[in-house]
């Protein structure tokens, strides 16, 4: 009877190995696309990285890398890389195209480890499954995973950064697009994404062209996208004026980056003939960088006070937003008003809505005070024209009909009693682990909710239960705005 007890104890321990087994992704391209031997790989990747230069810009969001192999595109992928010194990531998400496997979605790989020569890295199973939950669209299609070699390619990398930190990944692969999944994928990102999570998109640049064309359809892609302009990029891949390899990936993280009033920088830019010498059919590399500039909480926030802005602040602010709105529609430049007023340089965010026979036809805004004011409104005007992927692009037959109306964001301030909302007044964020949803203080007035019902309505807009915000660890935040439109500039 021991006997049979021991067999079985022994049995259960091979089942469990084999199923731990199981769940470890193996290298599939070491020994190809990097070197195999531990020894060897720690030393490629130290070097790329102390040949690269850190630089500092504000908050770090994302960085766009390359992954092909390391003897072309390594250094270039050092660049981005290095940014993460100092920076403690605990959660990573790698987006790379599927380069083997054809499928619809966008598969989230949410289970057990991912190994490479230099050790095991975890998989954010809670993470991925929170995205896999946002929408039908993400799946996870184990197929996409075994052989691509675009996330696998970076672990090294963040093995050698984060060598004496613990840190977790998800990775996602790009299967074939639909028309919203970039969109999709934004909305995913902003959702879960906070300050311990940073983005990395893996993509590469054109394929196979002579050097000088390479280059120039590589130079009008990433102009693109350090503008963080998707609509350009949109445009720009429609008239293959530039090449991407995982084009909703990057333009996912664009619109997922401007909703921070993000800016982005080129910071190494190659192809693999510099690396060769061959230059008649190369591929191009990128190393960018996506950031908040500044510190959000720092002082020169604006401070509202019962006067708010003036009669001229507001009529100049209009002026502004209008004048941004026909620029990003027609792609003309046009002649913004010079700014003096002190409090327009001040932090703070705001909201551009646009409406059309009054029904919305865009709105997008900073929620934290990243910039100053007036060059928010720049940003989120044009962003609201071109770029709320709930709507076409604004046309230039549709300037003239356009109603605007601009809304100035007091700095968010937490609550711990629901009596200090007031409807009317106070605009919500509802806060629940990776959840988050924002609403407008004027969206409770034309609705003509009580506080109630707003707490209910900013719960649904976060994606939480209606009775979320009775959750003690639901977070809820008020902010005051100004907002004001054409007709009481």
């Amino acid at each position: 009877m021991k006997k049979i007890f021991i067999l079985l104890i022994a049995l259960l321990l091979c089942s469990c190995a084999r199923s731990y087994s199981e769940d470890i992704r193996k290298p599939a391209v070491a020994g190809a696309f990097y070197p195999a031997d531990k020894a060897e790989l720690t030393k490629q990747v130290d070097e790329f990285l102390a040949n690269a230069k850190k630089i500092d810009k504000g908050r770090l969001l994302a960085i766009v890398v390359p992954h092909a192999g390391y003897v072309y595109s390594g250094q270039v992928a050092a660049h981005s890389f290095k940014q993460l010194e100092g920076a403690d990531f605990k959660k990573i998400i790698i987006i790379s195209p599927s380069h083997y496997v054809s499928f619809d979605g966008m598969s989230v790989y949410n289970k057990g480890l991912f190994e490479t020569p230099l050790g095991l890295i975890k998989v954010d199973e809670e993470l991925a499954n929170k995205i896999i939950q946002k929408n039908k669209r993400f799946i996870f299609y184990p197929e996409a995973h075994l052989k691509e070699h675009a996330i696998e390619i970076e672990l090294p990398f963040l093995q050698r950064v984060y060598k004496d930190k613990d840190f977790r990944i998800v990775p996602i692969a790009m299967g074939t697009p639909s028309s919203d999944d970039a969109g999709i994928l934004s909305d995913a990102l902003y959702d879960v994404i906070d300050k311990d999570t940073l983005l990395v998109i893996s993509v590469d640049l054109s394929h196979y062209y002579p050097y000088d064309k390479a280059v120039e359809l590589d130079t009008s892609g990433l102009n693109a996208i350090e503008k963080l302009d998707a609509s350009d990029l949109v445009q720009k891949i429609n008239s293959g004026s530039t090449e991407i390899d995982a084009p909703v990936a990057v333009l996912g993280a664009i619109l997922f980056a401007n909703r921070y009033g993000a800016k982005a920088e080129l910071i190494k830019y190659a192809n693999s003939g510099d690396v060769t010498g061959d230059k008649s059919r190369v591929v191009g590399y990128s190393s960018i960088v996506i950031y908040v500039p500044g510190n959000p909480e720092k002082k020169g926030e604006m401070i509202m006070n019962d006067e708010y802005l003036n009669k001229e602040e507001k009529k100049k602010l209009m002026e502004i937003v209008k004048l941004s709105v026909a620029e990003a529609v027609t792609g003309k430049r046009q002649f913004l008003p010079n700014v003096t007023e002190e409090r327009l340089k001040e932090n703070c965010g705001a909201f551009v809505t646009l409406k059309e026979d009054g029904r919305l036809r865009g709105c997008i805004g900073y929620i934290q005070g990243v910039k100053p004011l007036y060059q928010t409104v720049i940003d989120v005007a044009k962003s609201a024209a071109v770029n709320d992927y709930r709507f076409n692009p604004v046309t230039q037959d549709e300037l003239d009909k356009l109603e605007y109306e601009i809304s100035v964001l007091t700095p968010l301030k937490k609550i711990k009693d629901i009596n200090e909302i007031e409807v009317g007044k106070h605009g919500l964020v509802m806060k629940n682990g990776f959840n988050s949803g924002l609403l407008l203080p004027q969206v409770a007035t034309e609705y003509n909710w009580d506080r109630e019902t707003f707490l209910k309505e900013t719960c649904r807009k976060a994606g939480l239960s209606q009775d979320a915000w009775k959750d003690k660890s639901t977070e809820i935040y008020i902010f005051s705005a100004e907002v004001f439109g054409e007709e009481n500039k």
